[in-house]
């Protein structure tokens, strides 16, 4: 199996086939990949880059979602006070 192939079955086996068509053709062109070894340590860092940017997204949202509610609160304690 071609260090590509290698690269494109393991992040579809765990989840994390976030690279394009495009992408896996211009790693096979460029040469990148000219190793079963280097398709292993480049799947990992997609896997770590992935599960950093969807954490980071997580707490965003947490972080916001946490202000509205503080801000709602705030509104309500507002209004009893009146």
């Amino acid at each position: 199996m071609k260090p590509v192939e290698q690269l494109k079955s393991v992040l579809a086996e765990r989840g994390y086939d976030v690279i394009s068509e495009d992408g896996y053709k211009m790693l096979e062109k460029a040469k990148i990949l000219t190793s079963v070894d280097q398709a292993r340590v480049l799947a990992q860092l997609v896997k770590d880059i992935a599960e950093t940017n969807y954490n980071a997204g997580y707490l965003k949202g947490s972080t916001e979602q946490a202000f509205e509610d503080g801000k709602k609160l705030g509104e309500i304690l507002n209004k009893q006070n009146k």
